[in-house]
């Protein structure tokens, strides 16, 4: 089972229509995966830098690598 922290499952039931589906997942990568779509379709701005919600995206991805 992959742990999530509380901060984690709050982002992803913000930012994902099927969260649920997301947190029920057994495959990590495919978790990761979900996320790394995410940073790269909304969290960057137009120089191509990080922006807030990607470094808010990028923790959350970070947390569930470094915890599992």
């Amino acid at each position: 089972m992959i742990q999530f922290s509380e901060q984690d499952k709050k982002f992803i039931m913000e930012n994902f229509e099927n969260a649920k589906d997301i947190l029920a997942e057994q495959d990590i990568k495919k978790v990761l995966r979900v996320i790394d779509d995410l940073i790269m379709d909304k969290g960057f701005d137009v120089n191509y830098d990080l922006n807030d919600f990607g470094r808010e995206a990028q923790r959350v991805y970070d947390s569930i690598y470094y915890n599992n």
